[in-house]
């Protein structure tokens, strides 16, 4: 019979947002999945009967929940369950978490397991009983791959329009007031400083300008090809405050993917599953980051970032999450 796998995400179209990619990586590797019948329900349309009665019809074994979780959502789930009745088992991703435990207890309600994206969730999620693992959002590794030679980054700069011999330092994602971008108005006076700007959130017209008139490069669309702006860097920097992005930022590990220099703020997600070293620098301020990039620069070393993110593979991922399901059915 197999077994029959609800997925509640972002399934919009362009994945040019983490939560977005998240559930569009995890529902194509688990299709691949010869025992498993998958539906996928769009986050956004979750609230409508003819949603619910979907689900209903196709009496889920697991439903599994991508985004957040929020209190909201946690609110959201237990409705969906009553109305589902005991059957169903509910498995949350917790690359976002922004719920309460007060809310888990006043609404008297447990999810059956959560996958934890970092080691301080994973204890909370231990203080309440219910049951959960450290696992982080996947990566694509076979899409982030490293450049073979400086000729094909030569190359990817021309396609760009961009200068072939200048240090480069990149950022993928939103133009906002809260992502700490101002470290990059020192970047771009002595490096060629790369944003390449999602359109999924409103950009911060006034910061966006800013920005450009202190010399940023910004590429502002949606890139299928986004591995290439990683390839043809030679540093990536992600100076976003920990409580702006999920635990485990997706563009960090793309970077990492990709086998170049990343320097990020300390992420609980990230602390908790890599270690400092061979690349990868974590820093508090706008400071650390500038001396950071100097050592760089100063260095003859090559990044050994890809060999870290290697073990968190799409399919890997994927294939931890499979033998849960299995443990909760069985």
């Amino acid at each position: 019979m197999g077994m029959k796998v609800c997925i509640i995400g972002d399934f919009s179209s362009s994945l040019d947002e983490g939560l977005k990619n998240i559930a569009h990586q995890l529902a194509n590797n688990l299709s691949k999945d010869s025992d498993i019948h998958l539906l996928k329900i769009n986050v956004k349309n979750i609230i409508s009967k003819i949603t619910l009665k979907i689900i209903k019809n196709f009496n889920p074994d697991i439903i599994h929940y991508v985004p957040g979780p929020t209190n909201k959502s946690i609110l959201l789930l237990k409705l969906i369950t009553t109305y589902l009745g005991e059957n169903s088992k509910l498995v949350l991703s917790a690359s976002y978490p922004m719920f309460d435990n007060l809310t888990i207890k006043l609404l008297q309600f447990k999810p059956d397991y959560v996958f934890a994206s970092s080691q301080a969730f994973k204890e909370r999620m231990d203080t309440l009983s219910i049951p959960s693992q450290l696992l982080p959002n996947g990566v694509d590794i076979k899409k982030f791959l490293p450049l073979s030679s400086d000729v094909d980054k030569n190359k990817l700069r021309e396609k760009y329009g961009l200068d072939r011999n200048s240090f480069t330092v990149l950022h993928v994602g939103h133009i906002m007031d809260n992502r700490n971008l101002g470290v990059f108005n020192y970047l771009a006076k002595d490096n060629q400083a790369i944003i390449v700007a999602s359109d999924y959130i409103k950009t911060d017209i006034k910061l966006f300008k800013h920005l450009q008139n202190n010399g940023l490069i910004i590429f502002k669309d949606y890139y299928p090809n986004i591995e290439e702006f990683y390839q043809l860097s030679d540093c990536y920097v992600f100076p976003v405050k920990p409580g702006k992005s999920i635990l485990t930022p997706l563009s960090v590990m793309e970077a990492m993917s990709c086998n170049i220099n990343v320097i990020t703020t300390e992420f609980e997600g990230l602390k908790t599953f890599f270690k400092a070293g061979g690349g990868l620098t974590y820093v508090q301020n706008d400071d650390e980051i500038l001396e950071a990039i100097k050592k760089i620069k100063e260095s003859d070393g090559i990044p050994s970032t890809r060999i870290k993110v290697e073990p968190y593979s799409w399919g890997n991922v994927t294939s931890e999450i499979v033998q849960t399901y299995q443990k909760l059915l069985n």
